[in-house]
């Protein structure tokens, strides 16, 4: 058993209901064979009624299947957060150059219009 709870997540759930409510005991220090309403349910919440509506399941989950899983998440959603991050830096890059163009060109018109048009600045 210590060898399945290595690489599976194992459990025993149990679930009791008592009229309205509903409680949802988890153990995973439990068999298979004692996964039972008795071995998982507190003794304040065991009586004869709730035994008889406590329905309990042995889960076996493949924990490297989960963390495979979680880790593939995070690496793409890191791989997008790079790219929005570059394409805003390379953005602003190719954008300044355009700006100091800009910048230049109205320069120059002004300058030729007071110096080789002689005209007034507007």
């Amino acid at each position: 058993s210590s060898g399945i709870n290595a690489e599976y997540g194992v459990r025993c759930k149990c679930v009791c209901k008592n009229g309205v409510d509903r409680e949802i005991f988890i153990t995973t220090s439990i068999d298979f064979e004692n996964c039972k309403c008795e071995n998982v349910v507190p003794p304040s919440w065991r009586n004869p009624c709730i035994e008889n509506r406590c329905e309990c399941s042995y889960d076996i989950r493949n924990t490297n299947v989960l963390r495979v899983s979680v880790i593939l998440t995070i690496i793409c959603v890191s791989v997008m957060a790079l790219f929005v991050l570059g394409d805003k830096i390379v953005w602003n890059f190719l954008r300044m150059p355009r700006k100091v163009y800009e910048w230049k060109q109205t320069n120059l018109d002004k300058r030729n219009r007071v110096y080789v048009n002689r005209s007034m600045l507007s």
